[in-house]
C-alpha cells in the first residue's frame, strides 16, 4: 500500500495450486493461479506454470503481487492499493511430532497407522479420515517440494501469523491454505474429469474461492479448532453441510 493512502477493503482473492520448485519440467502438475475481484469474477487470465522465478525476483510483498497480478495478464495493478488474500493448496505446516521428533528427538508415546500417525500427518489431516477425505502427508506423500516452495513465499512475505490458520505481512496479504478435494466433499462436487492444466487451473479456482470467502464471508468457513497447534496451521474450507 502506498505511504499516506487510506486503507482499503481487501478486494482481490488469489488462489494458487502449488507446483513443485521444479514443476517446469512436469507437464502434468505445474503452478496454477485464479484471480477474482470483489464481486467473484475472475480478473486476467488464469495462469500455469512455475513461479519459482518470479518467487526469487521478488524481495517484498508488493513485488511478489506484482508479479502475480501480470503473469495474469493485469499489468496495470498496482497491488500497493489494496489488500489481497492468498489461498493455497499445499500443507503450510508439518506435524507437531514431526517437530519435536526433529528438534529434540522427542519420541509420541504411540505409532498409530495411516492416517493417524501424528508423525506424519497434522492435526487438521488427520480429523479428515472420519469423512471420508484421504488427506496428503507432506512428508510421505511426495508433496515436500509443494510444501516447502509454499512455506517459502509465506516466511518471505508474509512471516506474521496472527491466529492459528492465518499469515500476514501486516497489512497488504493475507494467506491461508486450503484443499480442493476436502471442499468438493463438503458442497457435493464431483471431482473434475480432467488432468493437466485443467485440473490445476480448476483446483486454483477452487483455492480463489475460499479465499473469497475468507475475506467476505469467514463464517461460512469451518473455524479452527481449540487447542489446535500454531505451528501445524489450519487448512479452510466450507462449513460440513
Amino acid at each position: 500500500m502506498r505511504e499516506g493512502a487510506e486503507l482499503v477493503k481487501t478486494d482481490y482473492y488469489v488462489g494458487w495450486d502449488v507446483g513443485g520448485w521444479n514443476c517446469d519440467k512436469n507437464p502434468n502438475s505445474r503452478d496454477a493461479i485464479v484471480i477474482l475481484d470483489a464481486n467473484g469474477a475472475a480478473t486476467g487470465s488464469s495462469w500455469r506454470g512455475n513461479l519459482t522465478k518470479y518467487i526469487n525476483a521478488a524481495a517484498k510483498t508488493h513485488e511478489f503481487l506484482d508479479q502475480l497480478f501480470a503473469i495474469c495478464g493485469r499489468r496495470d495493478f498496482d497491488p500497493r492499493d489494496h489488500r489481497v488474500v492468498l489461498a493455497i493448496d499445499a500443507p503450510l505446516g508439518f506435524p507437531e511430532a514431526f517437530q519435536r521428533l526433529l528438534s529434540l528427538n522427542a519420541v509420541s508415546a504411540e505409532i498409530g497407522t495411516s492416517a493417524s500417525n501424528e508423525y506424519l500427518f497434522r492435526t487438521t489431516e488427520r480429523r479428515l479420515v472420519d469423512e471420508g477425505v484421504q488427506p496428503l502427508s507432506a512428508i510421505k506423500d511426495m508433496i515436500g517440494s509443494q510444501a516447502t516452495k509454499a512455506m517459502h513465499v509465506i516466511g518471505k512475505f508474509a512471516p506474521s501469523s496472527p491466529e492459528v490458520g492465518v499469515w500476514s505481512d501486516g497489512g497488504l496479504l493475507t494467506v491461508i491454505e486450503t484443499y480442493p478435494a476436502l471442499c468438493r466433499t463438503r458442497l457435493g462436487q464431483d471431482r473434475p474429469n480432467s488432468s493437466g492444466r485443467e485440473a490445476d487451473i480448476a483446483d486454483a479456482e477452487i483455492c480463489a474461492r475460499v479465499a473469497l470467502a475468507f475475506g467476505q464471508n469467514r463464517a461460512s468457513l469451518e473455524a479452527p479448532v481449540p487447542g489446535l497447534p500454531m505451528s501445524e496451521g489450519w487448512i479452510w474450507a466450507p462449513r460440513k453441510q
